[in-house]
């Protein structure tokens, strides 16, 4: 029997499917689609899809390259590669779900690169209410519900050479209530750069000088235990020259001749508000064992920039603290002293501004290493030109309870403030109160 044409290529592509035959496009084989790999036939598969080649392969797929085929036109160049890309080379992220190990972590995250930058930073937010009673006539009593924080990232550079190091550090904040009430608020906390050696540095940016005046764990940045109760005096903490400028520029010099004593001369340079600004902040610090005595001294005088504007701001003031700690307990004393001259827009002296200060206060920390509670009070005095003094009483009761978490806390402050106010133009006087509370969640990491 004589076989025709058709039947002879049928014979033999049913031969090839049997013994695993590869290689020429017979007649009778699926057309390839563009887009689309044909699985070997002696696989049994049919024809796949890159998509799920790749979900398989966790990479994406290259077609092997092919005979000129006159009703497919090659899509990729001629030299492209006859084998799937390495997942690594692939632009998609790959489908392949892989087992989880025992000490794999939970959550994707960036690792540390060739690069050595330092990452670090710290999270809180604020949960809190204040309620003010105010006695003046037309001043009304008010309470307000908050919930305020701050998301801050650290990025830090760091080099040695020889008996020098460089570091240069940045710190950007996120809010968590974005929406501010003022038109400028900054998004940076510390930037600055520090050259030196073992015993000396420069450092210069925006940054926050050495801490004189420790207010304790109750009374932090940006609470309503900071602000008091309305109209009394702020606390005077020598940081008037301390940093974190809006404008105005730093520099501070460091020197550590011993292990237990450290010196440091910070200034603050720079326009601020349409003045410009001139300031410098000595402070010494000595520590032994458990015990801490570090004091301070500054300057600032804030000039205008045009001569139609007047006013002129002097003040000048010191602080000191004595600190012990014994076992668990930390005890600090505070005290500072500041004096304001203030010009006012017509070049007269303000009576109301230029003025006195005083603040003194103490704090006690239990550390219990599971938490750590502390009590605080402060009191500050302030007398004018106009003959008014003015008095504001802060303390704080706060518990912080460390978390399983490292970094991870929770801390509730309970505040209280009392305000003595006069007016001499109305020759009356009278008293504001506040009373807050607030939960603090708080992440610390690096």
């Amino acid at each position: 029997m004589r076989l025709g044409k058709q039947q002879i290529l049928s014979v033999v592509a049913v031969c090839g499917l049997t013994f695993g035959g590869v290689g020429t496009a017979w007649a009778g084989e699926p057309t390839p689609v563009e887009g689309e790999t044909v699985a070997p036939a002696g696989d049994g598969a049919a024809v796949v899809p890159p998509e799920a080649e790749a979900a398989e392969e966790g990479a994406s797929v290259v077609a092997p390259a092919k005979p000129e085929e006159p009703k497919m036109a090659p899509s990729e160049p001629t030299d492209a590669p006859s084998e799937p890309t390495p997942a690594a080379a692939s632009s998609e992220p790959s489908s392949v779900a892989t087992p989880l190990e025992a000490d794999a972590p939970m959550r994707a995250h960036t690792a540390v690169g060739a690069v050595p930058i330092a990452l670090s930073g710290y999270f809180w937010t604020d949960a809190g209410y204040m309620m003010r009673q105010n006695a003046r006539a037309g001043q009304y009593d008010s309470d307000a519900a908050y919930a305020q924080g701050r998301f801050v990232l650290a990025a830090e550079y760091y080099q040695e050479l020889a008996t020098f190091f460089a570091m240069s550090k940045v710190e950007f904040i996120g809010f968590v209530n974005e929406f501010t009430k003022s038109q400028f608020e900054a998004h940076v906390l510390d930037a600055y750069a520090m050259l030196g050696g073992r015993a000396w540095d420069v450092q210069i940016g925006r940054f926050l000088a050495w801490e004189v005046y420790s207010r304790g764990q109750g009374i932090e940045l940006f609470t309503a235990e900071e602000a008091g109760a309305l109209g009394g005096p702020a606390l005077y903490w020598l940081d008037m020259t301390r940093g974190y400028k809006n404008e105005a520029g730093q520099l501070a010099l460091h020197y550590y001749p011993t292990d237990f004593l450290g010196f440091e001369l910070a200034g603050v340079y720079g326009q601020e508000s349409n003045q410009n600004n001139f300031g410098v902040r000595p402070v010494v610090d000595f520590h032994m064992g458990g015990f801490k005595a570090i004091a301070g001294f500054e300057y600032l005088t804030q000039r205008p920039q045009t001569t139609a504007d007047k006013v002129e701001v002097e003040s000048m003031g010191f602080a000191g603290r004595l600190q012990y700690t014994l076992s668990l307990a930390t005890l600090g004393l505070n005290y500072a002293q500041e004096t304001v001259d203030y010009t006012d827009i017509q070049g007269l002296e303000d009576t109301e501004k230029t003025l006195d200060k005083m603040s003194a206060g103490a704090f006690l920390d239990l550390d219990f290493g599971f938490g750590l509670a502390g009590v605080g009070f402060h009191y500050t005095s302030a007398k004018n030109e106009q003959g008014e003094e003015n008095t504001h009483q802060q303390m704080f009761v706060s518990y912080l309870q460390r978390l399983p978490i490292d970094g991870l806390s929770l801390k509730l402050v309970y505040g209280y403030a009392l305000a003595y106010i006069e007016d001499s133009d109305v020759g009356s006087s009278w008293e504001n109160s506040m009373h807050s509370v607030r939960l603090r969640v708080a992440y610390e990491f690096q």
